[in-house]
């Protein structure tokens, strides 16, 4: 009977150890965990994780009172989004027209604080009366204080409070499939519409107009004169037209690059008139194609067609075939068409251009006209 008990005690010990063993080995497996977790991620118990690329991670107060804290991931660009539109939207207006065969409307934006607007010309030619409407409600009356046809803009002029101005940017600095976002009077009622996308080329040409930027941003009828802006909320174009009526394409909307308005407009408002230079050629943008079939041995540029008798260029010797592949020691390439180099000068002021002829690059100097 007593060897009974014994060996109940024994085995009863044996249990007891067992169940000790088991309860250290968890608790020194649980801090051994804890440790290398925080080593391994790098952070302290209070440091919030990585963010992911392109996300912020922002630590907050849980609501239900518990004590604990939860993450919010916030999308770094669509905020940029939110705050360029909201900061932009304040300085773009609705512009609307009355003429002798009706209305119209389209869209511009503040470019000083003297109350001076951008639009596009075909918007306001031949109005009778030009009205704009304010972001946040209101109407002024507009003047037209000049007009470029040819490069579709024009500079309107309102008096009173200027709610807000934007500012250039430059058009070549930023990346094929960069963000861009447009805002506009879409079809002349829906006011402040907001669409966005990506810069999809450079340098397009339509209608008669080069240069363009091509953006897939929706840009519908009501949206011409309205700003294409980066996410620093900078111009970067001015929304002129649309790709319709050709098959099935979709998203191919068209903008008048900064570079070019930009200076555009400030011959307007300091003359009322654009004093564009001149040089006298016709070319095209070289591209790959042309490059082949000319047996040239680069493949951008501007290949000159024919050159006009008794202008800049025709004194300067320049002749069809050649190609100018810099102004002033700035390539000439899809960012940088020669149209936009050459709206950076006056006319009058004399240029360098590098030119490839024959397969030999020279430089000649010529005054830059003014087109009659």
């Amino acid at each position: 009977m007593q060897s009974q008990r014994k060996g109940s005690y024994i085995w009863l010990g044996v249990v007891l150890v067992l169940i000790c063993v088991m309860f250290a080995s968890s608790t020194i497996g649980g801090v051994i965990g804890f440790t290398l977790a925080r080593n391994w991620g790098g952070s302290t118990a209070n440091e919030s994780p990585a963010a992911m690329p392109g996300i912020s991670v922002e630590p907050v107060s849980n609501v239900d009172g518990s004590g604990t804290t939860q993450q919010t991931l916030s999308v770094t660009e669509q905020s940029a989004s939110v705050d360029t539109v909201s900061s932009a939207l304040p300085a773009v207006v609705t512009v609307l027209t009355q003429s002798g065969f009706g209305g119209g409307s389209g869209s511009g934006f503040f470019i000083s604080q003297e109350g001076h607007v951008v639009t596009n010309n075909h918007v306001v030619e031949g109005s009778r009366t030009i009205m704009i409407v304010y972001a946040k409600g209101g109407t002024a009356e507009a003047t037209i204080v000049g007009l470029a046809p040819e490069f579709d803009l024009a500079v309107l002029k309102v008096d009173g409070p200027v709610p807000g101005v934007l500012a250039w940017g430059d058009a070549s600095e930023l990346p094929l499939g960069g963000s861009v976002i447009a805002i506009g009077s879409a079809l002349g009622q829906y006011q402040n519409s907001v669409t966005s996308g990506v810069l999809s080329g450079y340098n397009r040409q339509l209608a008669g107009m080069g240069g363009l930027l091509q953006t897939d941003a929706a840009i519908n009828q009501g949206n011409s004169g309205g700003p294409l802006l980066n996410l620093a909320g900078q111009v970067i174009g001015i929304n002129t037209m649309v790709a319709r009526g050709q098959g099935d394409a979709e998203g191919l909307g068209f903008a008048i690059p900064s570079n070019t308005a930009r200076n555009v407009v400030a011959n307007l408002m300091e003359t009322g008139e654009a004093r564009h230079p001149f040089l006298g050629i016709q070319y095209q943008a070289l591209n790959p194609q042309l490059a082949t079939e000319g047996g040239l041995n680069i493949t951008e540029g501007a290949l000159i067609e024919s050159v006009l008798n008794n202008t800049p260029a025709d004194r300067a010797s320049l002749q069809g075939g050649d190609v100018i592949v810099a102004l002033n020691g700035r390539s000439v390439d899809d960012r940088h068409p020669l149209v936009s180099l050459l709206l950076e000068h006056v006319a009058g002021e004399t240029v360098t251009l590098d030119v490839l002829r024959n397969g030999q690059v020279f430089q000649t100097q010529l005054t830059l006209g003014e087109r009659a």
